[in-house]
């Protein structure tokens, strides 16, 4: 089984966000960024995948910080990793790097896609369903489970109010990860250490064969107009200020 595990560089989102000069995008240079963490739990059932079976795990990673990310993949086991270039204030597009995707997953002989199953950058979750569309492989989002059976996997899928459904997968396949059949592993500053001499490929993009359907009018940063309370645990206390808040907004009995 050949792997390809997608990891995304995504804003830290408890940065403050600034607006660039035109109003049309958040200006990244003051930014912190940090791994995806769907995509965290993507790799971790990447490489216990390889534990249970001896498959090959290739980690591709975009975004600002890749290296010390793919370092980090490196000492968790995977084989081989490589980053794709990327501009300074780019917008991970899940359409434009769906192509790029669909052709290492088919120059690689890749057989299992795995991504996580959305960013704060494609918040509708659409990597995955591009990509299994595109080779025209089957694609299930939202696993929380995902095991080695005979040639293929099972694959478990919360479909929420806790229901939960279990595929059986005949691979090729593409996968968007919810939650890790077991929670992402620390790795050790040793392991850091000595996966910081694995060599980092570089990756080349690919033209997306999609047009741009929309675009961004502009953005504005939400204005405070409100506060809150803290009206205690005592119930009579609570209700007496809850009224009085009330009547002192022309609410209620006067």
């Amino acid at each position: 089984m050949n792997i390809l595990v997608i990891l995304r560089m995504v804003p830290d989102a408890a940065g403050e966000l600034l607006l660039t000069g035109d109003g049309l995008g958040v200006d990244r240079e003051w930014l912190d960024f940090q791994l995806n963490d769907f995509d965290d739990h993507a790799l971790e059932d990447a490489i216990l995948l390889k534990e249970a079976t001896g498959a090959k795990v290739t980690v591709i990673a975009i975004g600002e910080g890749t290296n010390r990310i793919l370092q980090m993949a490196a000492a968790r086991g995977a084989d081989e990793v490589t980053a794709l270039p990327c501009e300074e204030d780019e917008l991970l597009s899940s359409r434009d790097l769906a192509a790029t995707i669909v052709d290492l997953a088919r120059t690689r002989s890749a057989d299992l896609v795995v991504c996580g199953v959305q960013s704060s950058e494609d918040l509708f979750g659409q990597l995955a369903p591009y990509v299994g569309a595109m080779l025209d492989w089957p694609h299930i989002s939202g696993t929380n489970r995902i095991e080695a059976s005979g040639g293929g996997l099972h694959v478990t899928q919360e479909r929420g109010a806790g229901v939960s459904v279990t595929y059986e997968v005949v691979l090729p396949a593409v996968l968007g990860v919810q939650t890790a059949t077991k929670a992402p592993r620390y790795v050790s500053g040793s392991k850091l250490r000595e996966a910081s001499k694995t060599p980092i490929g570089k990756g080349e993009r690919q033209a997306s064969s999609f047009t741009q359907s929309a675009s961004i009018e502009g953005l504005r940063i939400p204005e405070e107009t409100g506060s809150a309370q803290q009206l205690g645990d005592d119930a009579e206390t609570v209700a007496e200020r809850i009224v009085a808040i009330l009547e002192g907004n022309g609410i209620g009995r006067r």
